[in-house]
């Protein structure tokens, strides 16, 4: 099986409870999925089918409970789901799957 061609990689923590969860965060055609560190409590890997996505939007994530840092990628479900991220270049992960979900859609990727 062919390896897959991302089309945007990088580090992200997962929002996951009260835990930031370490690891890298992969956006391919399908989907956008976290693998998390080792060194994690949890370890579990998470993926986001594109076609789920209902929208994508950069937030301010909070220190000390004051919303700062404009690092955040939120990712809502057509589910209702918020999955949330902390990224670098948080305004290109934007729009790199805002770009990934129309195709996707577009194209019936699944």
């Amino acid at each position: 099986m062919a390896e897959p061609v991302y089309i945007r990689e990088g580090f992200a923590n997962m929002l996951k409870g009260k835990e930031g969860v370490g690891g890298k965060l992969y956006l391919d055609e399908k989907m956008l999925h976290h693998k998390p560190h080792a060194i994690n409590i949890q370890r579990e890997e998470t993926a986001v089918l594109l076609t789920e996505v209902a929208s994508v939007e950069r937030v301010r994530n909070r220190l000390l409970g004051i919303p700062l840092l404009n690092n955040g990628l939120k990712v809502t479900l057509h589910s209702g789901l918020e999955v949330q991220y902390v990224v670098n270049k948080a305004g290109q992960w934007v729009e790199d799957v805002e770009r990934a979900v129309a195709d996707a859609k577009k194209s019936g990727v699944v």
